[in-house]
């Protein structure tokens, strides 16, 4: 499927009241507009990984009199709170952009299965959609699905997922527990309760396999 078959699909699935698109980030157009989706359709071709434009360096400054405060509680030389910071900065940088691999990893291994990625973030709330029919192929339903990389990483926004929708909800790790990851329950989420399905998957959903898919992206 290509990118323009997909986000075609995507604004089908808002269009039917699914979900909604980003709100716009400027004044110069409206939402829903042609120019709205057409700038969505920007954000979500620009952030898959063939598009990507090479990242940037963060520009934001370390808090010196937090380091100054660590450096004295733990004794701590000038040259040791300058490598700490260094790396504290790198850490925090490469968190957020590990949401976005994740994404590209999953999507990678469930699109033959028909799984969309709605990248870009242009809607709310949602990372996957996937149309399906039913039984008697005379209509089509929709599955969506939102994704974190630990359980402890919602806000506010991610919360509302949890009420009053029906979009499924995953996440990798838990935050306090190292001994296992939560893959299987992605897996039973996708496959939909066909075994076929569920036994090629599992042995592409794992966090093994994630960490080697990792080590290709710069």
């Amino acid at each position: 499927m290509t990118l323009e078959e997909e986000f075609k699909i995507i604004n089908e699935f808002v269009k039917d009241g699914n979900a909604n698109f980003l709100e716009p980030r400027s004044n110069k157009y409206e939402a829903n507009s042609e120019d709205h989706i057409k700038k969505l359709k920007e954000y979500f071709s620009n952030a898959r990984p063939e598009n990507k434009k090479k990242r940037r360096p963060s520009k934001t400054q370390n808090d010196e009199v937090l380091w100054e405060f660590i450096k004295s509680k733990h004794d701590l030389s000038d040259d040791q709170v300058k490598e700490y910071s260094k790396f504290h900065k790198l850490a925090m940088t490469y968190e957020t952009i590990l949401g976005s691999f994740l994404e590209e990893f999953i999507y990678k291994n469930l699109k033959d299965f028909g799984w969309i990625w709605c990248s870009g973030n242009i809607v709310q709330d949602i990372d996957f959609i996937k149309k399906t029919k039913d039984e008697n192929k005379s209509q089509y339903n929709w599955i969506s699905l939102q994704i974190k990389n630990s359980d402890n990483s919602e806000n506010a926004p991610a919360s509302r997922v949890r009420d009053g929708t029906s979009i499924l909800k995953w996440y990798r790790r838990f935050s306090q527990d190292n001994s296992k990851d939560n893959w299987g329950e992605l897996i039973k989420l996708v496959s939909e309760n066909n075994q076929e399905t569920k036994t090629i998957i599992e042995e592409k959903l794992t966090d093994e396999k994630y960490k080697e898919f990792l080590k290709t992206k710069n």
